[in-house]
């Protein structure tokens, strides 16, 4: 990073940070502080404390004899809400310790004496640096005796240092961050790891063994792995502020638990009492109920075929949108003790307003982080607000997934049907809107709809304005197609929701879903069906489409010619990730004979086997022959481009009034 850049963020450089931290075994916290002058990291002691929670029928007591015996720092007793619906109120003792190793010693001792421990989620290192505001992954400006002082600022930089992101995909290893490589081989992977000398690794579990088993001094040569998936530097660590997780803590993590960890530390702030055993069950509920409302969001079987003209426009966060507007949370749906309620007729549900439900109150702070990481992106290019933004994005989609998940703290399955029909509803009148301006929903996926027959790009944007205001949520135009294609569906005539690609007005092209824009595709699969997409793209208006597609037509012909005629077999291997889906199967070979995932196999005369150089396998070339075979069924068919899914739809664009 130049000095310029370091001006361009407007703080100062070199910076101290704090980097990580763990349980001290002693006393305290130890916190791991980078100093970027030197690239070192030092360790200081602190003094923070560990919070403790115990419910007993005699709470005073209780807390008076742990002072009294020295067995804590302090102790007291405090009023707190009980699940499911946080109505009454205990007494339960709170109390502080001096180290992870007391805290855990008091709370075992104290349940083998018939105590209750509360509040097990999150882990105590997390909530004592809550407690301390002490995020992880922020500026130090203060070091003073027992700790540190640090300062954050959305708009501030990520500390700059050494680090690099391992992945997998299409075949090959990915190696991201201070030296970029691309290579078929693990072994290579490792060497520039020890050459490079990272402080800091982010990857896979799999990766990270396969590194160590290939090459031992791999583990030596970086100071710290984090194990939670290859993601990039500065969305772990806008997690680990946020949740006020540190990276010691961050390993085999997921989304859903990040977003917890967010929930149950707003959750201490309302101070209601977290137990994992606490359920909300639901009542008797016919089938017809069930076929009503036990549903998902909209997601259309489309029609396949080419479309021209196309608009498709995205509600902005729309269930954590939902959520947030309407207090849906696990304790505000259906609350029995509820005396002002908001009725959701069409759902079946009715949504208490008395009190801030937790899962919305946390998701009000991302969907505003998320806004503001987009206008800082927006305004000065810089990639580090579009990673932070993603961060947060990944947070508000697993939302609405845990909330209706069985071992959620603050969903229910009630919530959870609460937001889907909500969604119906609000995409049942974004879809009349459209229809009464005469044009035509082709497809909806969740929180998208594409429309065909505008006009222009303008227009799509009046079109996106008009069904804001008919729904109240804020939509965008994601995209504005010259022409759309939805392959069919492999065996039958119908198409696919989430496989589609199109020409943008910009001459760039957007794929999703087919075989180009997935991981476990061989490289040349991939090289073949973005060099025919290419093809495609050159036609931008009807007339020229079927040029364009003979073009297509040709480039796969080609590529299953130089396959036969012999090539690189490291362009044949594949990346698989899961073995079985859906129930239990006996595994594979190759999960036998394979090192663990990622497998990186070829595919042989035998079937798939793990992929390792030289080692004379006899490849089954009709295997991959018979995969550009579905490279080309995912291209239009030649009636496709006179077929009526390609023509707009008649109807008038009088009133909707589009700039020009």
């Amino acid at each position: 990073m130049s000095m310029g850049e370091h001006s361009r963020v407007g703080e100062s450089w070199p910076a101290t940070w704090l980097l990580d931290s763990r349980p001290s075994p002693s006393r305290g916290v130890v916190l791991e502080l980078y100093e970027e002058a030197t690239g070192r990291v030092r360790e200081i002691e602190s003094d923070i404390v560990y919070y403790g929670y115990i419910y007993s029928d005699n709470p005073h007591a209780v807390s008076r004899q742990l002072v009294y015996e020295g067995l804590v720092e302090d102790a007291w007793v405090e009023e707190w809400f009980t699940p499911p619906y946080y109505r009454e109120k205990k007494s339960i003792v709170v109390f502080t310790a001096k180290s992870f190793r007391e805290l855990k010693r008091i709370l075992a001792t104290g349940e083998k004496n018939g105590l209750k421990p509360l509040n097990k989620y999150p882990h105590p290192l997390v909530e004592a640096l809550y407690r301390a505001g002490l995020r992880p992954l922020t500026r130090v400006i203060e070091l003073k005796e027992g700790g540190v002082s640090t300062i954050w600022s959305y708009s501030g930089r990520d500390p700059i240092l050494r680090s690099l992101v391992i992945s997998a995909g299409n075949g090959s290893y990915i190696v991201e961050g201070g030296r970029r490589l691309r290579t078929w081989s693990i072994r290579e992977v490792a060497s520039a790891i020890v050459e490079y000398r990272p402080l800091i690794v982010f990857t896979e579990p799999g990766l990270y063994l396969r590194l160590v088993s290939e090459e031992p001094t791999v583990r030596e040569s970086v100071w710290k792995w984090v194990l939670g998936g290859s993601f990039s530097a500065h969305e772990y660590y806008e997690w680990s502020r946020l949740s006020y997780t540190p990276l010691s803590l961050m390993n085999n993590v997921t989304i859903g638990r990040v977003l917890t960890t967010i929930e149950a530390l707003e959750s201490r702030r309302m101070k209601y009492i977290i137990q994992r055993e606490h359920s909300r069950p639901e009542k008797f509920r016919s089938l017809v109920d069930l076929i009503t409302l036990d549903r998902g969001g909209v997601v259309f079987k489309p029609r396949p075929g080419l479309y021209w003209n196309v608009c498709q426009i995205d509600f902005k966060s729309l269930y954590p949108s939902i959520i947030s507007r309407l207090n849906i949370s696990g304790e505000t749906v259906n609350d029995p003790y509820c005396k002002s309620k908001m009725s959701l007729d069409y759902a079946g549900k009715d949504v208490c307003l008395e009190r801030r439900g937790v899962v919305p109150a946390s998701l009000e702070k991302l969907l505003y982080l998320k806004d503001l990481y987009d206008g800082l992106y927006k305004k000065t290019g810089d990639e580090l607000y579009n990673a932070r933004k993603s961060a947060v994005k990944w947070l508000l989609v697993a939302s609405f997934g845990y909330l209706g998940y069985r071992n959620s703290l603050f969903g229910s399955i009630s919530a959870h049907e609460a937001v889907t029909a909500t969604s119906r509803e609000i995409m049942r009148k974004a879809s009349e809107r459209v229809g009464e301006k005469g044009l035509r929903v082709v497809h909806i996926i969740v929180d998208s709809l594409f429309v065909s027959g505008v006009p222009s790009e303008g227009c799509c944007g009046k079109l996106a304005e008009l069904i804001s205001g008919v729904t109240g949520y804020e939509t965008k135009v994601e995209s504005y197609y010259i022409w759309l294609y939805i392959p069919r569906e492999n065996g039958s005539r119908r198409g696919v929701a989430n496989r589609y690609y199109g020409l943008l007005s910009n001459g760039g092209l957007k794929i999703k879903g087919v075989l180009a824009a997935r991981r476990d595709t061989p490289e040349l699969v991939k090289a073949a069906e973005i060099e025919a997409l290419s093809k495609l793209a050159e036609a931008r208006e009807p007339g020229s489409f079927t040029g364009a597609l003979l073009k297509a037509y040709k480039v796969v012909e080609d590529y299953k010619l130089g396959l036969t005629r012999g090539l690189d077999p490291r362009l044949l291997v594949m990346t698989r990730y899961r073995s079985v889906r859906g129930g239990y199967r006996k595994p594979p070979k190759y999960v036998v004979e394979g090192e663990g995932p990622p497998y990186m196999l070829i595919a042989s005369k035998n079937g798939l086997k793990p992929y390792r150089e030289n080692t004379g396998l006899e490849i089954d070339l009709d295997y991959y022959l018979e995969t550009l075979d579905k490279v080309r069924r995912e291209l239009p068919e030649p009636g496709d481009v006179d077929a009526p899914a390609s023509q707009n739809p008649t109807g008038s664009y009088r009133e909707l009034v589009c700039p020009p």
